[in-house]
């Protein structure tokens, strides 16, 4: 079993213990990550307010997506619907899977009651020291630079061969395998739109700390708990149809993002959150 198909069932009990808000808006952009814009992100949002996001900027495999989409007609959809997108073998689709997973954990989360810590940074919790050796899933120049300049030593996993580092306490490789060598490990969430998630954990077992972090991680987190992640970082969008707004206007997400970090000693699990999602809605 891997997260994609684990997260697809955890969405599909959901569906079976809760009745659902319907979709109610769909924001498809299309990738522009060289246009001089703010970070893209589509979006999935639920009659009840929920939203979820997708990172809309992985290239030329989401190109084309509002010519194979059209936003209307998920409107009045179940939500559930979006989710087996996740099943197909491209970026594109898993994309909108992904927003639909996001939007309904968003969904059971704000039903239960349970709101996640904000993150107090961009390395997950994993707090690096100068004798830790992290691993990084994807690049982030300005962190990196950081990093290195704190005396710490990472090694970048990168597909695109034309980033390199003048920093000698710097590698970038595409050698997945390296996270071998690392004891802590911080992975972009955009492994689980490119289907490549499963392969990270599996290099990075012999560390003592993973991090998956960013808006496309915002679900809930047990898949990836139970594969030896220790902490989750995703966004929670107070606003849904403000967001869509900012997005089309190219203004960001800074007035109705909230950043948060779940890490795994501290989250009750689903079915804890179910429970209370249900005893609240008996209430009501």
């Amino acid at each position: 079993m891997s997260v994609k198909s684990d997260l697809i069932a955890l969405m599909e009990h959901i569906a079976r213990c809760l009745p659902l808000p319907a979709v109610s808006r769909v924001y498809i952009p299309e990738p522009q990550p060289h246009a001089g814009k703010h970070t893209e992100f589509g979006v999935v949002a639920l009659a009840d307010g929920a939203a979820g996001l997708y990172y809309a900027w992985l290239g030329e495999t989401q190109k084309g997506m509002q010519g194979r989409y059209s936003e209307a007609d998920f409107i009045g959809r179940p939500p559930l619907e979006l989710v087996q997108l996740l099943k197909e073998n491209d970026d594109a689709a898993r994309s909108l899977g992904m927003a639909a997973v996001n939007a309904i954990s968003r969904h059971v989360l704000r039903r239960a009651g349970y709101r996640p810590p904000p993150a107090a940074d961009s390395l997950g919790g994993l707090d690096p020291g100068a004798g830790d050796h992290l691993g990084m899933v994807g690049y982030f120049p300005s962190l990196v630079a950081r990093l290195g300049e704190s005396g710490i030593r990472v090694t970048v996993i990168e597909k695109k061969t034309r980033f390199t580092s003048d920093s000698p306490l710097v590698t970038i490789s595409s050698d997945i395998s390296e996270l071998g060598a690392c004891n802590k490990v911080l992975c972009t969430a955009a492994t689980l739109l490119n289907d490549s998630v499963d392969d990270v954990i599996t290099h990075a077992e012999n560390a003592e700390a993973i991090a998956v972090i960013g808006p496309t991680a915002s679900f809930l987190p047990d898949p990836l708990f139970r594969r030896g992640v220790t902490a989750v970082g995703g966004t929670e969008i107070t606003d849904a149809a403000r967001a869509i707004t900012a997005l089309r206007e190219d203004s960001g997400l800074k007035e109705v993002e909230r950043r948060y970090l779940i890490r795994r000693e501290d989250y009750p699990g689903v079915e804890i959150l179910i429970d209370k999602a249900t005893e609240k809605s008996g209430e009501a």
